[in-house]
């Protein structure tokens, strides 16, 4: 009975993911919409169970940050900020790719996000490279790993929707530490790799180094320094005070104080602190959050959390522990990203994967975090999946015509996403040593 109930609700998450797909709608609904019927009839959950499966602190979560971010977007800070960065090494076109990342690392982590990183500098990128005479491969993975990566700091909207998803397992304890890993490991890797693919490509194309042609941008605003500046408020708000409790686990009223603070109603304070000094326009602020993200994860996570209560967790743990030991985690790691290649990381890869870590780790002795790492590097090797997100927004960059979008949807397809997979998978090989 437990397999049967298991396989429908696996079959409910692929018809959300087609359905979703092949009708342009929010998977997330979809979701929530099998999550009753399944939960309701065939697992006999109480309707109040049901909504109690909401996950309300990962909305609370989405919603504060991007509404305290949004401002900074919204006025131009961001933006003007990735050209300043762009323009101080447009001497150093052979390293474009690596300044690309940097870039949009920093961006993404400092609060734009994926979309909007991928959006903002995924067009930049296919500027640059056309007049800098570049293939367009490299900086295309840079991007998309750069703003992956930059999401996935601590305070950023991945890193705290990882840290939701975990803190509802048993793992609980050590949450930080394991975004952390997540953090650090997705942010080193791409280094790597995108090294490997400068040296490789310098041999193809020797002329390709001289100076981009770029204009000097326009100093920041008195409201972009000051949306700049709170960003650096939150962040120091958020990570200073957990490192200062490290470094002095006695003092009474720094433990009192981290105990306070979370990074939702800090978000929240410091963008009523926005509005208040009008740092942009409220109707361009509240319009750009991200509600399909929200519905996604949201109503992903109700369909999972069913999933949960109907055995898949102990399921597809057992799949994974029937690999040798040394496998599992490149064995997590290339199916979170066959899974990513047709659904997304955030809301269906680490809500369904991230809770069977807990029982893997126990009968096979790995280290949790090394199970939580290769999950992620793995989901989110796909991206340029030229129908995910991150290979869509490239491609939709108007720096390209139909031709050039056409050559690089192929690319992405054939070469740019089994290549990035594949380099997941041996950064996984690579990293056991460590854990």
């Amino acid at each position: 009975m437990q397999n049967l109930t298991v396989s429908l609700v696996i079959l409910a998450i692929i018809a959300s993911i087609y359905l979703g797909e092949k009708l342009s709608t929010n998977t997330g609904y979809f979701a929530l919409g099998f999550a009753y019927l399944i939960g309701a009839f065939a697992l006999d959950l109480g309707i109040k169970d049901i909504i109690g499966m909401w996950p309300t602190n990962l909305f609370l979560v989405i919603f504060c940050i991007s509404l305290f971010f949004n401002f900074s977007n919204a006025n131009g800070a961001m933006p003007k900020m990735a050209m300043n960065l762009l323009y101080r090494t447009r001497k150093y076109v052979k390293f474009l790719p690596l300044v690309l990342y940097f870039v949009t690392t920093l961006v993404s982590g400092m609060g734009a996000g994926f979309f909007t990183s991928v959006a903002l500098m995924g067009g930049i990128a296919m500027i640059l490279c056309k007049n800098a005479k570049l293939e367009m491969i490299t900086p295309s993975i840079a991007v998309a790993l750069g703003a992956l990566s930059g999401g996935n700091f601590m305070s950023s909207q991945h890193g705290n929707i990882f840290r939701g998803i975990i803190e509802n397992t048993t793992l609980a304890t050590n949450v930080e530490s394991y975004v952390k890993d997540i953090f650090v490991v997705s942010f080193v890797y791409p280094i790597v790799v995108l090294i490997l693919l400068i040296l490789w490509n310098s041999r193809r194309n020797k002329d390709a180094n001289h100076e981009l042609k770029l204009e000097k941008p326009e100093p920041f605003t008195s409201k972009q320094t000051i949306s700049l500046s709170l960003v650096g408020v939150m962040i120091i708000i958020v990570l200073g005070f957990p490192m200062l409790q490290g470094f002095f686990p006695n003092v009474e009223w720094i433990t009192f104080v981290n105990s306070k603070i979370d990074i939702s109603f800090i978000a929240l304070l410091l963008a009523l602190v926005s509005y208040m000094l009008k740092l942009a326009d409220p109707k361009e602020v509240t319009k750009s959050i991200p509600w399909d993200t929200i519905w996604l994860v949201c109503g992903v996570g109700v369909l999972v959390e069913v999933a949960v209560e109907a055995g898949a967790i102990e399921v597809l743990s057992g799949f994974v522990n029937s690999f040798p030991p040394i496998l599992i985690p490149v064995a997590m790691c290339f199916i979170g990203g066959i899974m990513s290649f047709f659904s997304s990381t955030l809301g269906v890869v680490a809500p369904l994967m991230f809770p069977m870590v807990a029982a893997i780790s126990i009968t096979s002795g790995i280290s949790p975090s090394l199970l939580f790492v290769a999950t992620i590097i793995g989901a989110q090797s796909t991206t340029l999946a030229p129908f995910s997100t991150g290979g869509t927004l490239i491609m939709s960059s108007s720096a390209l015509d139909d031709d050039e979008r056409e050559s690089l949807y192929h690319s992405f397809l054939y070469i740019a996403t089994p290549l990035c997979l594949l380099f997941a998978c041996v950064a996984t090989l690579i990293i056991q040593m460590f854990f």
